[in-house]
């Protein structure tokens, strides 16, 4: 009766979580879709919590194209398993973009448009009573349409942008709204070296305001290298009562029209009875680069 009535509520990931946005806004925010004059693919895999079993595994796969000056369309699918739930992600994106000076400031607005499915694998499940009366019957897997929204300011050295993946709430799989704010950049600190920070914000309603902060050191515009945190903006820094993690990114343009990228993450959660929890993930973009004459050929860094 005692630990009943002390209990508190607990609140968990909502959405698929990656380290490496900066380098993948379409996910989080549709108006990005054709901020280049090529066409991206990008492809994602990320491992969390690798000593459990059941831990969740996310992969992605995004595509996105600008058809004309103002006009950009792309598709993305995201396969997310957590244990026995499994959800697929199809959404397709579209964006307008607006030039705002002749300084190349341009502000995109976008529209995303998902079909989400969800289900549930009662197979792996081992209750303790073998006639349990719940896990009985496999579900039927569930079909929900979401629609979500953002804005992206950009210009080659800066971005910033607004974006709400899913705007319906899903009651059946405790799913609510997420707002993301992302912002970044580049200072060239020489002809050798530069910095990329990159900074994030997401809120949903019921958790803590959390940030993800990160600064890359850039050389030569072909190699990255650097630290990354995540915590609540009320901690500030990760710590063992608050949670958070500390991790490190690393990456290469093997070309000028590809790029690979890596993330670790070392969580501090857990620690104090011996649980390490990390995560990997490995990213791969690809640029199809037109062979027009006197298009710009060098590698985009977001």
């Amino acid at each position: 009766m005692i630990l009943v009535m002390t209990s508190s509520m607990v609140h968990s990931q909502q959405e698929a979580s990656f380290s490496l946005y900066m380098f993948n806004h379409q996910l989080i925010n549709p108006a990005y879709v054709g901020a280049q004059d090529y066409t991206q693919i990008t492809m994602t895999n990320r491992s969390q919590w690798q000593q459990f079993e059941g831990a969740p595994i996310t992969q992605s796969f995004n595509i996105g194209h600008r058809f004309r000056s103002k006009i950009a369309l792309g598709a993305s699918v995201v396969h997310d398993k957590i244990g026995p739930l499994k959800n697929t992600s199809a959404s397709l994106d579209f964006a307008y973009h607006l030039n705002l000076n002749n300084k190349n400031l341009k502000l995109s607005l976008g529209l995303k448009f998902t079909r989400r499915y969800n289900s549930l694998d009662y197979s792996i499940i081992n209750p303790l009573e073998d006639f349990d009366i719940t896990f009985s019957t496999q579900p039927e897997n569930d079909s929900k349409i979401n629609f979500g929204t953002g804005f992206y300011l950009h210009n080659e050295k800066f971005y910033l942008g607004v974006g709400i993946p899913n705007i319906l709430e899903d009651d059946l799989v405790g799913l609510k709204r997420n707002y993301y704010l992302i912002t970044g950049g580049l200072i060239k600190l020489n002809n050798s070296f530069q910095l990329k920070p990159s900074l994030l914000f997401q809120a949903t309603h019921g958790n803590d305001l959390i940030y993800d902060n990160s600064i890359l050191v850039i050389f030569k515009n072909g190699f990255w290298l650097g630290p990354q945190y995540r915590a609540k903006v009320n901690s500030f820094l990760p710590n063992s009562k608050n949670s958070g993690y500390y991790g490190v990114i690393a990456g290469i343009h093997l070309n000028k029209n590809m790029s690979l990228g890596y993330a670790y993450q070392g969580s501090l959660a857990n620690q104090a009875i011996g649980i390490t929890n990390t995560s990997h993930e490995v990213l791969l973009r690809i640029h199809l680069v037109p062979n027009a004459k006197g298009f710009i050929r060098s590698p985009r860094l977001f």
